[in-house]
């Protein structure tokens, strides 16, 4: 089997998986936040212009923050790529499809990239579910304005777009780390500490070194804080966390060719 199919074969095997409904609770949490907010059960602060309501990109951004700022997105994620690989070789539901396609990096790429579809497929959706049930319910209340762009001080709507960006493109790294933790460990232990990294990660964003500006969420933080932000410095952190992906990728590929599965 090729690399289109095995990722093919993944995606159908996620649909069909009652572990991938997981995926689907920041949109469920994004609903429920809303209906709190609307009906003044939740309370949100931002600063805005001064108005007391919320735009569409706002609102978006506020949300995105109260999932990813908890850690909820991450955390359902990672729980998601443990179990994608880490899961199927502890079963020993992994062995069945070494032996339909031979080549073990051909498996770890195409779990990889199918693993990075869905996660990327449920964090759009989320975003699209938060401005859907802004337009439902918040736009036409008094806490919403009902227009779509930022209204956050100094901050505009396509540096809100890129600051989520920067803080996906962290997921890349994250699922990397899941896949080679899982070689050795059980799911659960895969998933604790690939966490303990991510929240280790989070906490060095939010500091001023040169190992922090390697981060693409320490230039997402700067971004929403105003801060002059270089486009070649974005860059050069994002290439790097693709690097070390690909790295952690490579070594994952290497260890699992030596690996006896059962």
């Amino acid at each position: 089997m090729s690399l289109a199919q095995i990722i093919k074969t993944e995606l159908y095997k996620n649909t069909h998986r009652k572990s991938s409904l997981i995926l689907f609770l920041p949109m469920a949490l994004t609903v429920i936040v809303t209906l709190g907010y609307a009906n003044g059960v939740v309370k949100l602060n931002l600063t805005t212009d001064g108005t007391g309501v919320y735009s569409c990109m706002d609102f978006v951004f506020i949300v995105w923050n109260v999932l990813s700022g908890l850690g909820i997105i991450g955390i359902l994620m990672i729980l998601f790529a443990a179990f994608q690989f880490s899961g199927e070789i502890e079963r020993g539901q992994i062995k069945f499809m070494l032996l339909r396609i031979g080549k073990r990096s051909t498996v770890v790429l195409g779990k990889y990239f199918a693993t990075v579809i869905v996660t990327v497929v449920s964090i759009v959706g989320t975003l699209l579910v938060s401005i859907s049930a802004y337009y439902l319910f918040i736009s036409g209340s008094s806490v919403g304005t009902g227009t779509f762009a930022s209204t956050i001080d100094g901050v505009s709507t396509m540096n809100v777009w890129c600051s989520i960006a920067l803080q996906m493109i962290m997921y890349l790294c994250l699922t990397g780390i899941t896949f080679l933790a899982g070689l050795f460990v059980n799911p659960f232990v895969t998933f604790s500490l690939t966490l303990v990294i991510m929240y280790a990660g989070n906490y060095l964003a939010g500091a001023e070194n040169a190992v922090s500006k390697l981060l693409p969420n320490y230039w997402s933080n700067q971004m929403i804080l105003n801060e002059t932000v270089k486009a070649e410095s974005v860059l050069a952190s994002v290439l790097a966390i693709v690097v070390l992906t690909m790295i952690l990728l490579s070594v994952t590929i290497i260890l699992f060719q030596k690996q006896d599965v059962r």
